[in-house]
């Protein structure tokens, strides 16, 4: 067992670092696959709401010339966000339609770039591909064969404890830094707290509506009352004039409210 386990420690400290280019790239990919398969919203106006509010928080935030960020509207009724690397965004309008005002949707933007920034599903990526590489390296030099699905199966499954932890970690560090982004944005970072205590009580009356979004974002109240302190720690005069909302988002929202509703496959 011991043998198994430096088998994979020296995989894992083998994994190259992923260089900026290559994480554009690798973006540009993903976002070209999966743009293929969900149903982008391609109305201009729409299109040029997103990316003017998300591009004036990721101007903010980002400062790598070669990480060009792009956000899509996906025209379905979930209520999910979600960043690939790269910089490419991708918001539902189910959780559009549940943003009060500008900080709430803004909030979410600022948590996603704050991904990117950090560059948490890079390192998720590299996570996956160094298990990926100990267990070639364990069953081909070890054992002498390639793995077989069923066990290729359980290390994923080993595995998935360890990504989902750090799932936790990256979201609580997207939230810390979305605070500094939306402010330095001219955004009131209020809408970070409120649009999570929403999805909250909504959780509460009827989880299937919003059981995709904690599935991928683990919240729960302690972490909303945490990100709320952290607002609350910085100077009054810090938060004074900053932006809730604007009649251009609530344009924007009856917009996407009023779209056709997708075809079902």
């Amino acid at each position: 067992m011991l043998a198994l386990v430096g088998v994979f420690v020296l995989a894992s400290a083998c994994a190259p670092r992923v260089s900026v280019q290559e994480e554009r790239q690798l973006g540009e990919e993903l976002a070209e696959e999966m743009n293929a398969e969900l149903p982008i919203v391609e109305e201009p106006a729409i299109n040029d709401y997103i990316n003017s509010l998300g591009r004036s928080i990721a101007a903010v935030a980002d400062d790598r010339e070669e990480i060009d960020y792009t956000f899509y509207v996906v025209n379905g009724p979930d209520v999910n966000a979600f960043a690939v690397p790269g910089g490419h965004i991708y918001v539902y309008r189910g959780l559009i339609e549940r943003a009060d005002d500008m900080s709430e949707l803004a909030g979410v933007l600022a948590h996603e770039v704050g991904h990117v920034v950090k560059r948490h599903g890079i390192d998720q990526w590299r996570r996956a591909q160094q298990a990926e590489m100990g267990l070639a390296v364990v069953y081909g030099v070890i054992l002498g064969r390639d793995p077989g699905a069923a066990e290729q199966v359980a290390v994923q499954v080993g595995a998935a404890g360890v990504f989902a932890g750090y799932s936790r970690e990256a979201e609580r560090e997207a939230d810390d830094v979305a605070i500094g982004y939306l402010v330095d944005a001219g955004i009131h970072p209020v809408g970070l707290v409120s649009f999570f205590e929403t999805l909250l009580d909504e959780r509460d009356r009827d989880p299937g509506r919003v059981e995709q979004f904690f599935a991928t974002h683990p919240t729960t109240r302690e972490r909303v009352e945490n990100t709320q302190a952290r607002i609350d720690a910085l100077p009054q005069e810090t938060l004074d004039g900053l932006a809730r909302d604007s009649d251009d988002f609530q344009r924007f929202r009856r917009q996407v409210e009023a779209l056709p509703e997708p075809e079902s496959d």
